[in-house]
């Protein structure tokens, strides 16, 4: 690419993180329904071969990183094992699967506002959480012996993911660390995983 292609006054960048950098930036600032990706390109200084060789759409920005969260959080509870009290499992999931998302940048919350704020999303950010739901609820219908959409897992799986968002949208003006935000979430959680493994505790 020309430099008269580029951002003026920035070099371009040459990581996927870094695009994502630019981007959230961009859309924080201008909004993102008016952020088009030849912004992004032009600011971030590449292509849009290279954009779409990282993400597929300009919404890839903000999903592609939620997906991973999502994986990452069924693989800690797919190998979590059987051997502590199901929303013992769950919670401390919950936590290290957002412990690998945060950045010393603050992006994981940048992206997380804009998702949060943007009504061009929504569509998509309910099929999301849902899928975020599900996860948690996969692993107690399988530690229960239920379908994954019967009544005490589906339940638990929204409660957790209710209670999860509200804490998000707690922590979008906070000037807290973000080691010191993940020991907030769990004590958070301790209270509803109590009441909700009192319940699974019932036969």
């Amino acid at each position: 690419m020309s430099e008269a292609g580029r951002g003026r006054g920035r070099p371009p960048v040459s990581s996927r993180e870094e695009v994502e950098a630019v981007a959230v930036d961009l859309f924080l600032a201008h909004g993102y329904a008016a952020t088009g990706i030849s912004a992004i390109t032009a600011a971030a200084g590449v292509s849009r071969s290279t954009f779409f060789r990282y993400f597929p759409s300009k919404s890839g920005v903000i999903w592609s990183a939620f997906d991973d969260h999502t994986e990452r959080l069924r693989g800690l509870l797919a190998r979590a094992g059987a051997d502590r009290p199901v929303m013992t499992v769950v919670r401390s999931c919950v936590v290290e699967a957002l412990r690998a998302s945060v950045d010393d940048r603050r992006i994981w919350m940048k992206r997380f506002v804009i998702l949060d704020e943007s009504p061009e999303l929504r569509a998509e950010e309910s099929a999301q959480w849902i899928s975020w739901a599900e996860a948690v609820a996969e692993y107690v219908a399988d530690r229960l012996g239920e379908d994954s959409a019967g009544l005490r897992p589906a339940s638990i799986g929204g409660a957790v993911q209710a209670a999860f968002l509200a804490a998000l949208r707690s922590w979008k003006t906070a000037t807290a660390s973000a080691p010191e935000l993940l020991r907030e979430l769990d004590r958070d959680l301790v209270p509803l995983c109590d009441v909700l493994q009192g319940w699974i505790d019932q036969e």
